[in-house]
């Protein structure tokens, strides 16, 4: 067991920060376009942000093992509840494709089966989003220092939600009537860091995502002082190994759990 420090967490805004000029690169030229064998996306860029992240941190941390989207099938641990890198080296390969820039790159790091540290990266917008869990939660735009991040002060009466630009489904289009909300359309995980820094005050999906779609996000939203709950129980998410899907969750302000049901 390891307690992540400040420093642990720029090493990885640092890594977070180099797969983002690789995407880039790739980004502002023609890029190859696969489909895996579940029919996700798969670019070019996708593979060489997972090479990078997963050699930079293998340097950094060799004694701490990898689960990145891109090499799942192969991973295994013996102890769940040990530590382990949770990667998603291009969270967006729609947003990417579309060249919308709302695509992320998400890192975090997984002990007792929850986020302890956790790192979003926007490579279009050179921007990272960052918390260690006891320290705060961060925004750094390009080089300039870090400032802290905080979720938004509830007025429950005046919401605005955060919905997928890619797969906005009927259940948060119900629930978005029945509170009168505003919605807030974006990309991958920029949903989530919307809710830390306070530009929305609920982001629900129901549906289908992988452990490494929501791990960073819902450390940086923890220490904004927001939570990532369970739609079903409305309990913390929890990163098991053994099944790498999601169940449906929203993410939201803690004051506003009383009055947000699903």
């Amino acid at each position: 067991m390891i307690q992540p420090s400040l420093q642990d967490m720029h090493n990885v805004i640092t890594i977070a920060k180099q797969a983002g000029e690789t995407i880039m690169e790739i980004y502002q030229r023609d890029f190859s376009v696969e489909y895996k064998e579940d029919q996700s996306l798969l670019t070019d860029a996708d593979l060489a942000s997972h090479h990078l992240i997963c050699d930079e941190l293998s340097k950094l941390y060799p004694d701490i093992s990898i689960l990145s989207e891109e090499s799942a099938d192969s991973f295994k641990l013996a102890d769940e509840n040990v530590c382990y890198w949770c990667v998603d080296p291009l969270d967006g390969t729609k947003e990417f494709i579309k060249k919308n820039d709302e695509f992320t790159v998400n890192i975090a790091l997984i002990q007792n089966q929850q986020p302890v540290l956790g790192v979003i990266g926007v490579p279009a917008k050179n921007m990272e989003y960052a918390a260690v869990k006891g320290e705060g939660a961060f925004k750094q735009q390009g080089d300039k220092e870090l400032q802290k991040i905080r979720v938004k002060p509830q007025d429950p009466d005046h919401l605005t939600f955060a919905v997928s630009r890619s797969h906005l489904d009927d259940h948060t289009k119900t629930m978005v009537d029945h509170y009168q909300a505003e919605m807030l359309q974006a990309g991958s995980a920029l949903k989530l860091a919307y809710v830390a820094e306070g530009l929305v005050d609920v982001y629900p999906r129901f549906g289908s995502t992988m452990l490494w779609d929501v791990a960073a996000g819902q450390c940086v939203i923890e220490e904004a002082g927001g939570q990532v709950l369970c739609a079903a129980n409305q309990q913390p998410m929890t990163y098991h190994i053994n099944h790498m899907k999601n169940d449906s969750f929203i993410a939201m302000n803690k004051t506003l759990q009383k009055r947000v049901e699903t």
